[in-house]
């Protein structure tokens, strides 16, 4: 990124490249010459769905190729859920006074530094308003960044937003050449212009980059960590799914929006990964192994595993208030590493990773109990 100021933040231009790249009319054409299904079958279908408790889209339809009647049944179609639908649902399971406690970093981690859980080391705080983390270091402009680089900094760093959700607006800096900080994907900042990049929004944490545990380094050069999604009725917490993030070369991040990213459906009970893929749409394909590295995915039973589990199901009470949450973990050689707790989770994770719907008897009753009105099942 060049020293020359965007019109919109990174955070913005992240989440404008996360969205979903499906050119519906050519998929209409694709679904129709590859699977016979004609185009009012299509319409009527789409219009069934979006109609239903997941709220489809078309985007949605072909997103998870529901075209495809050797794929999906017409009931296992209506158990898609729509992105869209998404704080429709946390509304409805989460008390909106926690939401601010998950989704700001600087709250979430306080109060699993005070509970004991690990989590990745802050060596700074860039913060134009005031915001403080404990005894990390503050730092509130150029003149302040440039005395932390000089000084205590450790590179490498991985920047993210106090407030942002899904890797959108972060950066990881590699190391400083004289007055240049390098970036990964050839960013180069000067102090300066790194200063306007990290005084965006509510500000950034500046953290230590996380190591993998030795036995997933052959597999992917970036952290991939475990998505663990939670229902939690009258305090007591339960995994729904659990799904793995898996970066492919040259990305930094494993958020499954960035190009080339897999995403692997994860048994609860052993760890063992049970299904990978990559690509959404027609451009989906299902894979065995790490198409950067070759290494064998399928059938990879995950280090740690009772540990990453019981972490989640552990710290989850403490954000109770949260009936339904999710939790992305880090396997280091020490053990598991909490990243961030989210209110709810993205659909798309699970629905990708599994191939199914969402909406599965037990989500449904969970949903109902919460208040949540739905119109196909009771």
């Amino acid at each position: 990124m060049s020293a020359t100021a965007d019109r919109i933040s990174s955070y913005e231009r992240d989440r404008q490249l996360a969205a979903p790249d499906i050119d519906v009319l050519a998929c209409l054409r694709l679904a129709r010459r590859q699977k016979g299904k004609s185009y009012a079958s299509q319409f009527a279908e789409i219009l069934r769905l979006g109609l239903g408790d997941g709220r489809l889209t078309a985007k949605d339809y072909y997103y998870y190729r529901l075209y495809d009647d050797e794929l999906h049944s017409p009931e296992e179609k209506s158990r898609y859920l729509s992105e869209g639908i998404t704080r429709r649902v946390a509304e409805a399971c989460c008390d909106v006074r926690c939401w601010g406690v998950s989704e700001d970093k600087i709250l979430a981690y306080t109060l699993l530094a005070a509970a004991g859980a690990p989590i990745p080391e802050t060596q700074a705080v860039f913060s134009r308003g005031g915001r403080q983390f404990g005894k990390v270091p503050r730092l509130a402009g150029t003149i302040d960044l440039e005395n932390f680089f000089a000084g205590e900094a450790r590179f490498p760093l991985f920047c993210k937003p106090i407030a942002g959700l899904g890797s959108f607006g972060a950066c990881l800096l590699k190391a400083r050449e004289g007055d240049r900080i390098e970036a990964t994907g050839g960013e180069r900042f000067t102090i300066p212009s790194l200063a306007q990049r990290l005084g965006e929004g509510s500000g950034y944490l500046l953290q230590s980059v996380l190591q993998h545990h030795p036995a997933l380094r052959p597999i992917c050069e970036a952290v991939a960590t475990v998505r663990i999604i939670i229902l939690v009725e009258q305090g007591r917490p339960e995994v729904l799914h659990t799904v793995w993030k898996i970066p492919a070369a040259g990305n930094f991040a494993d958020n499954f929006w960035r190009r080339g990213n897999l995403l692997a459906d994860i048994d609860p009970e052993t760890g063992t990964v049970r299904r990978v893929i990559r690509g959404i749409g027609p451009a989906l394909e299902e894979l065995e192994t790490h198409p950067d590295t070759g290494r064998r995915l399928l059938g990879l039973a995950l280090p740690h595993w009772k540990a990453i589990v019981g972490l989640a199901l552990a710290c989850a009470p403490i954000f109770a208030m949260l009936r339904y949450q999710s939790w992305d973990i880090a396997i280091c050689p020490e053990g598991p590493v909490i990243v961030e707790v989210n209110t709810g989770s993205a659909f798309t994770l699970p629905q990708l990773a599994t191939g199914r719907g969402m909406l599965s008897d037990r989500f449904a009753a969970f949903l109902t109990a919460c208040g949540y009105r739905l119109k196909g099942r009771r």
